[in-house]
């Protein structure tokens, strides 16, 4: 696919063929480095995806940078993807996800220091994927950084290797924009939502019922909905200071989990305060709204019975879970291992796991003691 036409002299340019066509200069260019080091940088969109399906063993020896236009749809800091020679060995080949900060237009809450720097950390802890951060200028990481991925198979396309490490660097975006407003959030649960257009709606409505639920439960706080790149960001400030933020965590957990407990009507014969009446109400409301969304996807997509499988896809991602489906990484708790500690620490439980099941053993004791409590 790649073919290098180099010069004979000065005065002729060197010439990169795409399919048998030269590269013009309204979509790229051709520049030479020292002696046959060539870096080759491609400005237009649909060039570049039809390069990425280039075979990596198959790159021309003469070029040490290939850059590609390759803008992400879920973040604004990676525009560009970048495939180069180690300089001290040139058969040494690097997939770099380049990063691009503007000093004059930065508006962020947090600095580019911040920014790299929890960058740095995060990238740090996906070692075991292969990938690492480089930041060319220690101090100053305006002037170049990347994510590089280091495993893949030369003959294997460039497209696979972004496909396959797309998700992976999709996550490190999402887990360092929550760190990062997380830290300008202090005391704050800060959580990231991403809803499908047609029941974000009725999902953010849900989410401001939310400081009911913990009215209700003896917590005072206030709720903010925002949205950042495309996402939703729910945060919750308690009135008070010494309100745990964990607590909180745990009732969000509780209640994003209600609508699809709450799926059957029996209970509406159960003697009920107002307030759970209200709560009941609201979780009816959502699922009403949920069902309402899936039918009308069915019939814009001319869905009929026979098209069972379909049905079931739709039905699975347009039901009562949406609201645990769609919220994002949760920073705090990645790390850690639900544990429960009994006999005076002496002894741990911990999640059993089998071949198709799982245990959750802390859950199970919480459980356990928090009935015998209460009766």
């Amino acid at each position: 696919m790649l073919k290098v036409k180099l010069g004979e002299h000065e005065k002729i340019e060197n010439e990169l063929i795409i399919d048998g066509v030269p590269l013009t200069k309204d979509l790229g260019y051709i520049s030479q480095n020292e002696k046959t080091h060539l870096w080759v940088g491609i400005y237009d969109y649909g060039l570049s995806q039809k390069i990425t399906e280039t075979f990596i063993d198959e790159i021309p020896k003469e070029i040490w940078k290939l850059e590609l236009y390759y803008p992400l749809d879920f973040t604004e800091f990676i525009n560009e993807i970048e495939v180069g020679r180690d300089y001290r060995n040139s058969e040494n080949i690097e997939v770099n996800f380049k990063l691009y900060m503007d000093i004059e237009r930065w508006k962020k809450p947090f600095s580019i220091e911040e920014f790299s720097k929890t960058m740095e950390e995060t990238v740090f802890k996906y070692n075991d994927k292969k990938i690492k951060w480089v930041q060319e200028d220690e101090e100053f990481a305006s002037n170049g950084c990347h994510i590089s991925c280091l495993d893949f198979n030369k003959n294997e396309t460039i497209k696979s290797v972004l496909e396959r490490n797309l998700p992976l660097i999709k996550d490190i975006i999402e887990r360092v924009e929550i760190l990062l407003i997380e830290k300008t959030r202090e005391g704050s649960v800060v959580s990231f939502f991403d809803f499908p257009e047609h029941v974000r709606v009725p999902c953010e409505q849900y989410l401001v019922y939310f400081v009911e639920f913990l009215k209700n439960i003896g917590i005072d706080a206030t709720t903010e909905i925002s949205h950042k790149t495309g996402k939703v960001l729910f945060s919750v400030t308690p009135e008070s200071k010494e309100t745990a933020l964990e607590q909180i965590r745990e009732a969000l957990d509780i209640y994003l989990q209600l609508p699809n407990n709450f799926t059957n009507t029996n209970f509406m014969s159960i003697q009920m305060e107002p307030k759970e009446q209200q709560l009941i109400a609201n979780i009816q409301h959502l699922n009403g709204q949920l069902m309402l969304a899936n039918a009308l996807a069915q019939t814009q997509n001319g869905i009929i019975q026979s098209q069972r499988i379909t049905i079931e896809q739709q039905q699975r991602f347009v039901d009562s879970t949406i609201l645990q489906q769609s919220l994002l990484i949760n920073t705090k708790n990645d790390d850690s291992i639900d544990k429960e500690e009994i006999l005076g620490g002496s002894i741990s439980l911990i999640n059993i796991e089998g071949k198709g099941f799982q245990i959750n053993l802390p859950s199970i004791y919480r459980w356990l003691r928090d009935k015998i409590r209460n009766e």
